[in-house]
């Protein structure tokens, strides 16, 4: 037996108190001659051993209450066992062994991180596994891919598999134990021995055990599964991590400076100082200088790029490694292209110069040397021609769209094409309404109401921290308050819209109608103006703030054509194919060694096939390669970033898993990694020594009375 505040069992020493108590009680007493004591002394006499026996028996419950007192204090725990003893069962068991390969068991700590320490366990209860016994090991990242699978393993097959779990490598996924207790049910659910146990070996950090642990669980309780968890992870102190890497311009474009913001956190007691980041561009290797980072604060670090050819390009940012280095880096794939396509759809064409509805929205969007494609189009040509794939589609003063026109734009814009609409007085409300509104479902962010006569002193732009009219609250007030239209189309905006739908700018009247309004639907972006893009509601299209807003406006919601390459480690990497050339196999070269694995291709009905990964490992840039057919060798990259969630400085205990693992029990052990013998940490047994001084309490009380009741 030990015990965790062993200098409190000084205070066994009072135990002796009722003892002394006791002796010098006995010797206040004088002795006095007196005639009559002869006759009680025979009356004593027989009593004398009753008197004694329940006077040492108070004594003997007044002494053991202090004992217990003190044992109590201080926290008595049971001897531990060793690694054969803790794993001993009464007959043969079925065992599935979990090992934690998420991103924080690449924790070090004097150089070792809890992964390794994970594998040395993990080879240590595989020893101690009886031959008799059936075993399942698996990874927490990949539980439906079982090192060995029920197997009963002889002296050859115990080798090979300490080979293999000595040359596991840790991933860059985090956490989710219900999907991995999902998985070891399943294998549970197939094992042939009764008796069946589950071992978990991780560091113990909090992300990823939640509530949806607690139903499995408590079945488990109900068929007397075992879990034991062991411990070998250490108490986090400090780290730093990147806590996202994203482009923050919409579109990048040869020539021009690309934006990007990079999150950097710092969750240590100490503020770090300003530190050498890498910044990797394709191969070519930059520096970039960090700022200093506070405790427990999170810096955003803007970073310029300019890429001189079109195409994919691999960004990696890596900042100076730590104890936990898994999530110092974060990986993009950037588009960079030369041209922006705009399709114009004009809804009221004119002769000359100007008279059309889109001319003024063109010119601003050309002048100079904007790299904008301008395909105009007539509204009554567009409906029958194909809708092709533009970056953005420019509806002015369209009177009403057919159904299927309709559909095949949602179908655009939810794959991330950005389309915009203009007001006028050919446009049918009603329609509108009906075919693109669709109650809050379409892709009109609001309903329609009238077309007015203005009122109004000017625009005012709401001050929303990502908008792309904020550029305009730069300008002289001045400037915004010459933006008078003439008529505006009312709208009806729900006093809560959804999260999809915001107003980005108001007309300055008494009733702030919305003049622009914008929604996310699906990858792209939806842009309603309640004015004209012509001279006809207003002479906004004269001035220059017009080509700022236009630009912004066109260049926000512009096709974001990246929707596979970007993902988090534990997603898989998916690719649409051309049907006419998918091939029949391809492979993917996976970091960080550039090992190739083979890629299914998905082919479901009705639909293009598509390049399906396995969920990601590790972080990094992925090649995808396949035969063309009739065309070659074809290519494609991806990136994959740390999954940071899982690096949230916070380790859990019994106590703290309590709430998520129902009525199941776990045992708990700790993994000091010095040699194959595992010491259990034994169970606390102050509760029962609490219970014991309770019960002599109650036993005292009673019987105190009794001893000295008059006889």
């Amino acid at each position: 037996m030990t015990f965790l505040a062993p200098a409190l069992l000084f205070g066994l020493a009072l135990a002796s108190a009722p003892i002394i108590i006791h002796l010098l009680n006995r010797r206040r007493f004088l002795r006095v001659d007196w005639g009559p004591m002869k006759y009680l002394k025979l009356t004593l006499k027989s009593n004398r051993r009753r008197l004694r026996l329940e006077q040492w028996l108070l004594l003997a419950v007044r002494t053991l209450a202090i004992v217990m007192l003190f044992l109590a204090i201080a926290r008595p725990m049971s001897s531990g066992a060793n690694l054969a003893g803790f794993l001993k069962v009464q007959g043969r068991a079925s065992r599935v062994i979990v090992i934690d390969d998420s991103l924080s068991m690449s924790f070090q700590t004097n150089g070792r991180s809890a992964f390794e320490q994970a594998k040395q366990a993990a080879s240590s209860i595989v020893q101690a596994v009886g031959a008799q016994d059936s075993l399942t090991v698996v990874t927490s990242s990949q539980p439906s891919q079982p090192l060995v699978r029920h197997a009963q393993l002889e002296e050859a097959d115990l080798t090979r598999l300490e080979s293999t779990i000595s040359e596991l490598e840790g991933s860059d996924r985090a956490s989710a134990w219900a999907a991995t207790f999902d998985a070891v049910d399943r294998h549970l659910e197939t094992a042939v021995f009764p008796l069946k146990e589950v071992i978990v070996i991780t560091d113990l950090w909090a992300n990823g055990w939640t509530s949806d642990l607690t139903e499995l669980c408590d079945r488990w309780s109900e068929q007397d599964v075992t879990l034991r968890i062991v411990d070998v992870g250490d108490e986090p102190e400090a780290n730093r991590r990147v806590l996202s890497f994203e482009q923050s311009d919409p579109v990048a474009l040869v020539d021009t400076e690309v934006h990007f913001i990079a999150e950097i956190q710092n969750d240590g007691a100490e503020p770090l100082s300003a530190g050498q980041a890498m910044l990797t561009v394709d191969e070519e290797v930059q520096a970039l200088t960090l700022p200093d980072l506070p405790t427990g604060e999170t810096v955003e670090v803007p970073i310029s790029l300019t890429f001189d050819t079109p195409g994919l390009h691999r960004v990696s940012l890596s900042i100076p490694h730590d104890g936990l280095s898994n999530d110092d880096d974060a990986h993009l794939i950037v588009d960079v292209r030369r041209l922006v396509e705009v399709t114009l759809v004009d809804g009221e064409p004119g002769l000359g110069a100007f008279e059309s509805e889109l001319d003024f929205l063109a010119i601003a969007l050309t002048a100079g040397n904007a790299p904008w494609q301008m395909n105009t189009v007539l509204a009554s040509e567009w409906a029958t021609q194909p809708i092709g794939a533009p970056d953005v589609i420019v509806l002015g003063n369209v009177e009403r769209l057919e159904p299927d026109r309709v559909r095949q734009l949602e179908q655009l814009v939810s794959a991330g094409t950005g389309l915009m609409i203009f007001g006028g007085e050919q446009l049918d409300i009603e329609a509108y309404n009906e075919t693109l509104f669709k109650g809050g479902e379409g892709l009109l962010p609001v309903r329609l109401s009238e077309i007015k006569d203005a009122d109004t002193t000017g625009l005012v732009i709401e001050p929303h921290a990502v908008s792309p009219l904020s550029p305009l609250l730069k300008l002289s007030a001045e400037s915004l308050g010459r933006v008078r239209p003439r008529r505006f189309i009312s709208t009806s905006v729900d006093e809560e819209p959804g999260a999809d739908v915001r107003v980005l700018a108001r007309w300055n009247n008494p009733a702030s109608s919305p003049a622009v309004i914008e929604k996310r639907f699906g990858d792209g972006r939806v842009m309603f103006w309640t004015m004209t893009a012509d001279r006809d509601w207003s002479d906004w299209p004269t001035e220059a703030s017009f080509v700022l807003a236009m630009r912004m406006a066109a260049d926000s919601v512009a096709a974001r054509i990246l929707r596979w390459e970007n993902v988090t480690t534990g997603q898989p990497l998916r690719f649409p194919l051309d049907p006419e050339f998918a091939p029949q196999t391809a492979k993917l070269s996976v970091p960080p060694t550039g090992d190739e694995v083979s890629l299914s291709i998905e082919r479901a009905e009705g639909t293009d096939p598509m390049l399906l990964s396995a969920a990601t490992r590790r972080a990094g840039h992925y090649t995808a390669l396949w035969e063309a057919a009739g065309i070659g060798e074809k290519t494609h990259p991806f990136a994959a970033s740390p999954d940071v969630t899982d690096s949230r400085l916070e380790r859990i205990d019994t106590a703290g898993l309590e709430p998520f693992l129902g009525r199941l029990t776990p045992q708990l052990i700790r993994f000091s990694g010095e040699s194959i013998d595992v010491a259990t940490a034994g169970t606390e047994l102050w509760r029962s020594a609490v219970l014991a001084l309770v019960s002599l309490i109650v036993v005292e009380s009673l019987l105190a009375p009794w001893v000295g009741r008059v006889r």
